[in-house]
C-alpha cells in the first residue's frame, strides 16, 4: 500500500527515550504548558501573554475580584450565610440550611482571627470583626428557629 499525505503529522513530543535518556529537544527547548485543545499557536501565546501581564495568578480572569484579605473574609461570610439559608443557593435559587457546616465556617474565621492578630490593617481588622459579630448574632438567631 502506498502511503498518502494527509496533511496529518504526528511529532513525539515526550522528554524522555524508551532507555530514560533526557532528548535533545527537551534539552533545548524549555517546557512551556499546553494550551487548550484545538488553540491556534497564535492565540495560546496571546492567552499566556495576557495572563500575565493583567492577572496576579496565572490563568485569572482580568475581571475577577483581586485575591486579598477582604476579599478572603466576605467569602467566607457569604459562604457561612448560605450554609445558615440566610441567603439562596446562586446555582439553585434554594434556600437550604446546614447549621454545623455554618458553624465550621464561623470558626475558620475566628482561626483566621487568632492567626492574624496584630498583623493586619486596621479595616482588616473591623471587617473581620464585624463580619463575626454578625455571623454570631445570625448563628444564635438560625439555631433557635431550628430548635422552636
Amino acid at each position: 500500500m502506498a502511503e498518502e499525505d494527509s496533511g496529518f503529522r504526528v511529532a513525539d513530543r515526550r522528554k524522555f527515550t524508551e532507555e530514560g535518556e533526557l532528548r535533545d529537544s527537551a534539552k533545548e527547548a524549555p517546557s512551556r504548558p499546553a494550551g487548550p485543545a484545538g488553540a491556534s499557536g497564535a492565540a495560546q501565546g496571546q492567552e499566556r501573554a495576557g495572563a500575565s501581564a493583567s492577572s496576579p495568578v496565572v490563568g485569572q480572569d482580568s475581571r475577577e475580584p483581586k485575591m486579598d484579605f477582604p476579599t478572603l473574609v466576605l467569602s467566607l461570610t457569604t459562604t457561612a450565610m448560605l450554609q445558615m439559608g440566610l441567603v439562596p443557593d446562586p446555582a439553585t435559587q434554594k434556600v437550604e440550611k446546614n447549621l454545623p457546616a455554618a458553624r465550621q465556617t464561623i470558626d475558620i474565621l475566628e482561626i483566621l482571627k487568632d492567626k492574624t492578630q496584630g498583623n493586619l490593617q486596621p479595616d482588616e481588622t473591623r471587617l473581620l470583626d464585624r463580619c463575626l459579630h454578625d455571623l454570631k448574632m445570625s448563628f444564635v438567631e438560625s439555631s433557635r428557629r431550628v430548635t422552636l
